[in-house]
């Protein structure tokens, strides 16, 4: 079947507005392969640039591959199609980054890609700095001894726009100095770029110099860096690699406990990592832990694994690099006796009195025996550091404290804890897995105590509008649960808008919310095809004088917009589109310059076009 340019469009549309991730990787695939066959080529191109980005972040090299030379051939049969050469080039960088980390990669294909990459700067007049960089990259990881000239190279080269940021490139050099064993010159590089920087930082520069702050007895430096570098990244698989910094650096320090939390935390990751290499890397720091922590089944499980990915590397290079490396990493011994890394076990610096003096309590309270009140002291520093606003620590010491409040049994205690550790990953970081697992376990339990919240409220927090609805009708709250299903409504599911509709009989709800349900009806009836239909329901959502919850206005206004424009009526549309030009998107200039096109005012198309920055390509109905 071949779908229209308008229907591949608005599916275009949901799919890149869905939740990065599988799901929606499959989404966009769906797009691109019926662009494809319809013959939709620039717009092809268009939003395979677009889903590069989604995939490289959202730790999917291997569409990254497909897409990339996808585009390059495009490019290469077509030069009139429209497309930003900037976005293209940057994105060889992603495309060098990944390409030796998947063993059944030819090295010759990325040298070729290499070659390609150089040629197409060059011929743009750009500078190599980007491509030293990439290319000391494979040399680094192939074990060649040309990776000290690629890495002179890069330092010595001119910086142009598409070199990685200033906290990248540092990242880089940090990681052939240490490599290296050259830890101070490391250190002074790395050093003033460890606050951030872009989506990758501050994550892998702090990640980078775990090691050569422990191997120079570095321990706060070193202790901040895990806190703060493993906060940033423990819910995004795409930084697996650089989560398997953090065990090997757990096993190194004396803190075989704490990694191996890390590791049952992320081992799941193992069944579909982002690269056999960060496979690699995960399997052999954990494997050092497991065998320090005297599990030794585990241990044998998790080098097996890493010693196949290693051979396999090894075959490709040509070279046993990757398994001497390994083998290395799996036999280290600790650098230290043992680093503080958390609240607990020491680590004070900038923290409030208050929360200070109950760490230190729990450590008296314990000494004497009396572990039962140990655990709800630790609570206690929790919540102080909840309200101090230090998180790290919050999370650290509440994750410890729900462990030992369960081993004693204080179910009441343990269940306020877990709902303080779910705000904490909730409001602090993106480990969302987590936080739902939390959740689910908050629902099931047969009672919340006080202090707690309610069921309901909890969900609607999460974003799991259609549970909190739920929660809502069983506590007698139809007004809770109407909110909650209109949160939901953004989505396609028919049954939650007929759900919401029975809910709203009578008209007994407040007027903004019946007009947003009116919005959300209208769309649906406009993906359905009836435009009469759709107009009518928007008619009645905007005879009620909308308020802005749910941007009932504006869903009601661009509804009718292009309902009508479908049916034959831009003059009626005009208004309605005029009236979201000083909106936050360009959906309504967008669908006012169509308008003017239908009624052939042309100029004055252009000028709204020219005002917007809108092209041809903006020019069509969702």
């Amino acid at each position: 079947m071949i779908l229209s340019e308008v229907e591949l469009s608005q599916r275009w549309v949901q799919a890149y507005g869905m939740p990065r991730g599988p799901a929606k990787f499959e989404a966009l695939d769906y797009v691109l392969r019926h662009a494809d066959a319809a013959g939709l080529t620039q717009h092809a191109l268009s939003w395979r640039m677009m889903a590069l980005t989604e995939f490289h972040h959202g730790g999917d090299p291997a569409r990254v591959f497909l897409a990339f030379s996808q585009c390059l051939a495009a490019i290469d049969r077509d030069p009139s199609l429209q497309y930003s050469e900037h976005s293209l080039l940057w994105t060889f960088k992603w495309v060098v980054w990944a390409l030796p980390q998947f063993p059944e990669i030819p090295l010759e294909r990325t040298f070729a890609v290499l070659d390609d990459m150089q040629a197409r700067y060059l011929r743009a007049g750009h500078s190599l700095h980007a491509f030293y960089q990439h290319r000391w990259l494979v040399s680094h990881h192939i074990g060649l001894s040309d990776a000290e000239e690629w890495y002179v190279r890069l330092v010595t080269a001119e910086r142009d726009s598409l070199s990685d940021c200033r906290h990248c490139v540092p990242s880089s050099q940090v990681r052939h100095l240490a490599t290296m064993g050259r830890d101070e010159e490391a250190i002074e590089v790395g050093a003033p770029f460890t606050s951030g920087g872009c989506t990758e930082q501050p994550q892998w520069m702090l990640s980078e110099l775990l090691v050569p702050y422990l191997r120079t007895g570095r321990w706060e430096q070193a202790a901040d860096a895990h806190r703060v570098g493993y906060a940033h990244m423990r819910g995004d698989r795409h930084h697996l690699d650089n989560i398997a910094q953090h065990v090997f650096f757990c096993g190194l320090s004396g803190n075989e406990v704490r990694g191996l939390e890390l590791v049952d935390r992320h081992r799941g990751w193992l069944d579909a990592p982002s690269s056999p290499y960060a496979a690699m890397e995960f399997a052999s720091a954990a494997a050092l832990v497991l065998r320090r922590v005297g599990e030794a089944d585990d241990a044998a499980r998790m080098a097996r694994l890493a010693r196949d990915i290693a051979a396999r590397f090894d075959a490709r290079n040509g070279n046993t690099h990757q398994s001497t490396r390994i083998e290395a990493r799996m036999a280290a011994e600790p650098l230290a006796e043992r680093v503080a890394l958390t609240a607990v076990g020491g680590y004070r610096r900038g923290m409030p009195k208050a929360a200070a003096r109950l760490l230190d309590l729990v450590g008296e309270l314990t000494a004497q025996g009396d572990p039962e009140t140990a655990a709800s002291t630790l609570f206690a520093a929790a919540r102080h550091l909840h309200a101090a606003g230090q998180a790290d620590d919050a999370i650290e010491t509440a994750e410890e404290a729900v462990r030992a409040l369960d081993r004693h049994a204080l179910t009441e205690e343990a269940l306020r804890c877990r709902a303080l550790l779910w705000e904490l990953y909730l409001d602090w970081t993106n480990d969302r897995e987590r936080a739902d697992a939390l959740l689910d376990e908050l629902l099931a339990a047969p009672s919340l105590p006080e202090g707690v919240p309610s069921h309901a409220d909890m969900c609607q927090r999460a974003g799991r509008y259609v549970e909190a609805a739920a929660h809502h009708r069983q506590a007698g709250d139809r007004l809770g649960e109407l909110r909650a299903l209109l949160c939901a409504l953004p989505s396609d599911d028919a049954a939650t808008l007929a759900h919401a509709e029975a809910v709203a009989a009578g008209d007994w709800a407040p007027t903004e919310l019946l007009a947003a349900l009116d919005s959300f009806a209208a769309e649906a009836l406009y993906r359905a095809g009836d435009y009469v239909g759709a107009v009518a329901r928007t008619e009645v959502g905007l005879r009620r004088e909308p308020g802005d919850e749910f941007s009932a206005r504006h869903r009601l206004r661009m509804t009718a917009a292009q309902a009508l424009v479908r049916l034959g009526r831009p003059a009626e549309a005009e208004p309605l589109a005029r009236a979201e030009t000083d909106d936050y998107s360009v959906a309504g200039p967008c669908v006012l310059a169509l308008v003017l096109r239908r009624l052939g005012r042309d100029a004055e198309a252009e000028a709204v076009m020219d005002l917007y920055g809108l092209d041809e390509h903006d020019l069509y109905l969702e």
